[in-house]
């Protein structure tokens, strides 16, 4: 099955790798190939019609005129002539169904060789990045920039200083950061982010040997060599990134609610909670009978985009450790939770809701969301069907065999391009699209990361014929069985402590 780019009922593009792929076809090149595909078999049974056709004449010992074949009167004239016709369309078809392929291969291997390049380009080029770093300009530059820690604090109001340094630099550069080149440098800046370090502290090995050190070092090494420096930290009083224990409770004691099951992708985004404050962070619906339950989990993404945990658990405390959990250097940690507090929240919520370590559940994440959802996918102790992440940086988050996932991303949305390149995998297939008008700004900071415009994705996505994603839709109804199901919604709270700020 090769990639493919395939252009939705309403004219959008969606672009879809992944599942063992090796081709990428351009603008509904994949669509046509299938249908030569389906032309080339509707015109063999009509091969196969004009045959039966004609044992039949020569059962019913009709005989040729004088004139023979040729002859327009004969009653096999038109069936020589539709064996003509037939004979060439099928060759044709299949002819072109072949050309169509080769080229989708060929588009294929020139698409990772590019991108293989760009990885090479930029794993030569970190350690000088790196070195260049640590140049008197760039450290001044970078102290104007760490201002952005005052962000929004007292202290900096207090001073008298209007927009913070970071506040005003990323309103003058809102535009950069969902340019889809920038965050294509984003994600492999993220895969090399130790190449830059070795650069800057000038390590003595040339540039091409710490590339090939660094090349098993992404996203999920670097950020749990971050929190290894943020417990360090913590010895002398820093509370950054220092998680703490969580505790669900129904969403003001509601009770369970009857709902209609998800039709679809669009509908399964439309139900995962928006990340608003004092709201619940996540839902679960239970299909099926007693002895054949079976559950969607819906996870929220990030509310508070902090790194001191407060009462929020769904902030960038928990998700450094759900990345850093990825890595198998972060067991080597003797300080921080096992996991980030999203995904611990999102278990204690499915115990609740009576999922049980054998029941069959598809786990839907948007944002941070998406990151728990990969997780809880990949948990052999468990028995995910499948994932859906909207958003999230996954790329390099472990898949669990037999387990499909779907990420679906923006091009021009920075969020999970925070997760690195990864490695590819059989069950992860990726969903792309452009959602943003070139030259037209936004208010928002990151627009294509908004919720909405990825609940508009998924309704695409549903408009597709590809089968890797017609799967997905048919994975929905087999986990609600097409029957009403009952509902929860759960808020997480952390609690507090002297490590984690109390207040």
């Amino acid at each position: 099955m090769p990639n493919s780019v395939l252009r939705s009922m309403s004219g959008d593009e969606l672009t879809v790798a992944g599942g063992g792929t090796t081709a990428v076809a351009v603008d509904g090149l994949f669509a046509d190939a299938a249908r030569l595909g389906s032309a080339e078999a509707v015109i063999g049974d009509w091969i196969s019609r004009a045959g039966v056709i004609r044992r039949g004449i020569g059962t019913l010992g009709l005989h040729e005129p004088a004139a023979g074949w040729r002859d327009p009167t004969s009653p096999t004239w038109f069936l020589q002539l539709a064996d003509i016709g037939l004979d060439q369309a099928a060759d044709r078809a299949r002819t072109l169904h072949r050309a169509l392929l080769e080229a989708a291969e060929r588009y294929g291997a020139t698409e990772r060789m590019v991108a293989g390049l760009w990885r090479l380009g930029a794993a030569l080029a970190a350690p000088w990045i790196g070195a260049a770093l640590v140049s008197p300009a760039a450290i001044a530059g970078g102290l104007f920039v760490a201002g952005g820690q005052w962000a929004g604090s007292a202290v900096w109001r207090g001073l008298g200083g209007g927009s913070t340094p970071l506040e005003t630099w990323l309103a003058e550069h809102r535009a950069l950061l969902s340019d889809p080149a920038f965050v294509r440098f984003v994600r492999l800046a993220v895969d090399h982010a130790d190449e830059l370090l070795a650069g800057a502290m000038h390590a003595p090995a040339p540039a091409p040997v710490v590339a090939m050190l660094g090349a098993g070092v992404g996203a999920p090494e670097s950020a749990s060599v971050l929190l290894g420096l943020a417990g360090v930290a913590g010895l002398f009083g820093s509370r950054v990134l220092v998680d703490g224990p969580v505790r669900v409770a129904r969403a003001d004691g509601q009770a369970v609610s009857r709902v209609e099951p998800p039709n679809g992708l669009g509908e399964l985004a439309e139900r995962v909670p928006p990340p608003d404050r004092n709201e619940p962070q996540l839902r679960v619906e239970r299909y099926g009978a007693a002895g054949d339950r079976r559950f969607i989990v819906y996870i929220g993404g990030t509310v508070e985009p902090v790194v001191v945990a407060d009462a929020e658990p769904f902030d960038h405390t928990s998700n450094a450790h759900g990345v850093a959990d990825d890595s198998r250097i972060d067991t080597l940690r003797t300080t921080g939770a096992d996991t980030g507090a999203g995904e611990r929240a999102a278990r204690q919520a499915m115990a609740a809701a009576g999922v049980r370590p054998d029941d069959p559940f598809l786990v839907v994440g948007y944002s941070a969301g998406g990151i728990i959802a990969a997780k809880l996918a990949a948990d052999p102790e468990l028995n995910a069907v499948g994932a859906v992440n909207l958003g999230g940086p996954i790329a390099s988050a472990p898949v669990r065999e037999g387990v499909s996932v779907l990420s679906i991303e923006h091009d021009e949305d920075l969020v999970p391009a925070t997760g690195g390149s990864g490695h590819p995998a059989d069950e992860r297939v990726t969903v792309t699209r452009s959602v943003l008008e070139p030259g037209r700004l936004s208010e928002s900071l990151l627009p294509a990361h908004e919720l909405e415009r990825y609940r508009e994705t998924a309704a695409r996505v549903d408009e597709s014929d590809d089968p890797r994603l017609t799967g997905f839709r048919e994975l929905v109804a087999e986990v609600t069985g097409d029957a009403p199901g009952d509902r929860t919604d759960w808020i997480a709270t952390r609690d507090l402590s002297p490590s984690t700020g109390a207040r």
